[in-house]
């Protein structure tokens, strides 16, 4: 049964997986190709969360501020990683095999749901065969980052809560 307790430890594992993510994915872009930071800046010129924001706001007919974007688009970028922490936290114990190797399986299929999926699904990015393969490595890695954040603090809180 998932309990509100798991929800709850789940969105505080969103929110650690969120913090942790980009520590590895902005290493490992630093040590690619300039000629492939080229093409994937070409194609994705901002962050898929931005891209998401505006095609909602410019849905709506709503034109605001640069600076109420920029909190607007933070709020999606924390919300979508707190929404997988909590859908994580839920899911964690009723299928053990989503946090066996810190969560593996779980970051697996969150990249591939969120990066590869959803992102050319809703037209946020072109296709993933546009992109080199190094831009993959680093989601991939950078999901399995927040899987392995985000379990280890399921671990400590059902601990400690």
């Amino acid at each position: 049964m998932i309990t509100l307790k798991d929800v709850f430890i789940g969105g505080v594992a969103g929110v650690v997986g969120t913090m942790a993510m980009p520590v590895v994915t902005k290493l490992m872009y630093r040590h690619e190709s300039q000629e492939k930071k080229d093409l994937e800046e070409k194609l994705r010129p901002e962050p898929p969360f931005k891209t998401m924001t505006k095609k909602i706001v410019h849905g709506v007919n709503v034109n605001p501020s640069k600076e109420t974007m920029r909190t607007l688009s933070m709020g999606m970028h924390w919300g979508y990683g707190i929404a997988w922490g909590v859908l994580y936290g839920a899911l964690r114990k009723k299928y053990p095999v989503l946090s066996k190797f810190g969560g593996a399986l779980f970051g697996t299929l969150f990249f591939l749901i969120g990066d590869e999926l959803v992102n050319t699904a809703f037209k946020i990015t072109p296709p993933p065969q546009k992109f080199p393969i190094d831009a993959h490595v680093r989601g991939l890695m950078g999901h399995l980052t927040f899987t392995a954040a985000a379990e280890g603090t399921c671990k400590l809180l059902h601990k400690v809560v």
